[in-house]
């Protein structure tokens, strides 16, 4: 499956580069983490560290997620996904 953008998923975004949750030169990064919140994708593995997985930057795409009533999200490494009992 594949997911797309939507007039949701692009405003949320902006809101994110707007609160400097993802610098706007990433915003590509922006939209890849808004198109996974709309579709209530509860969990993003990545290996960047830099715009992504970083404590920071969660919280403020948190933030704007619950100010805009999105539910929150997760962004983890690899490293912290476990195949234990699967």
């Amino acid at each position: 499956m594949v997911l797309e953008e939507s007039p949701e998923s692009v405003t949320l975004a902006r809101f994110c580069v707007e609160a400097c949750a993802i610098p706007a030169e990433y915003e590509d990064d922006a939209r890849h983490i808004a198109i996974a919140i709309v579709n209530d994708i509860p969990v993003i593995v990545s290996w960047n560290f830099r715009h992504m997985v970083n404590v920071e930057r969660k919280r403020k795409i948190n933030s704007v997620n619950l100010r805009e009533g999105f539910p929150l999200i997760d962004i983890v490494s690899p490293w912290e996904v476990s195949h234990e009992g699967a």
